[in-house]
């Protein structure tokens, strides 16, 4: 063998190892996406009086981490709901209905922190996404499909602008309903 093409079979396993050691350091910082990563980054601390978990970082665009190639167990549909706009309390028990384009779907319901989420084993909507909310006294359908992915935040960001409709709320009127937090609520369908 020539020393040429040792030489080149010597950088070409060097090449190998830096790949592999740069695709382990992306596994562990959570994602190779830099766009991602100052989104996430965006988002803040975690709130310290609320563990990870099925309660965490309620109204925040939940995708970011619970998708594949995210930080987090994926999720396809998720989203934060309140109960109205000026008390901005937690939403728990609603029932949000998803119906996509293969006319398939789903119920997920909302956890005491108003959260809901679904998996990919539990449902792979196929976009458009169809969705809308109900409780025993209250129904709200959304006026237009969800279109780019299954995350609420992207278009229901905290406060509403040109590019945001506000976060999701069961009614606009005060005295919608009467949810508790509970720290034992997890979303379960009842």
């Amino acid at each position: 063998m020539s020393a040429t093409r040792t030489f080149h079979r010597s950088i070409h396993r060097r090449s190998a190892s830096w790949l592999a050691a740069a695709l382990l350091i992306g596994t562990w910082t959570g994602c190779l996406d830099p766009l991602r990563r100052e989104q996430i980054d965006a988002l803040g601390p975690e709130e310290a009086s609320t563990p990870v978990g099925a309660l965490h970082r309620a109204g925040q665009p939940c995708l970011l981490c619970h998708s594949e190639g995210g930080t987090s167990t994926p999720f396809t549909v998720a989203g934060t709901i309140y109960e109205t706009p000026s008390a901005r309390s937690p939403a728990a028990g609603v029932a949000v209905e998803l119906r996509d384009s293969a006319r398939r779907s789903y119920v997920a319901y909302s956890n005491c922190a108003g959260n809901f989420f679904v998996s990919p084993a539990e449902f792979q909507p196929v976009m458009p996404l169809w969705v809308s909310i109900r409780t025993r006294e209250l129904a709200v359908v959304m006026e237009s499909p969800m279109n780019k992915d299954g995350d609420c935040a992207t278009c229901h960001a905290p406060s509403i602008s040109s590019q945001s409709a506000g976060p999701v709320f069961l009614s606009a009127i005060s005295d919608a309903g009467s949810s508790m937090m509970n720290s034992q609520c997890q979303g379960q369908k009842r």
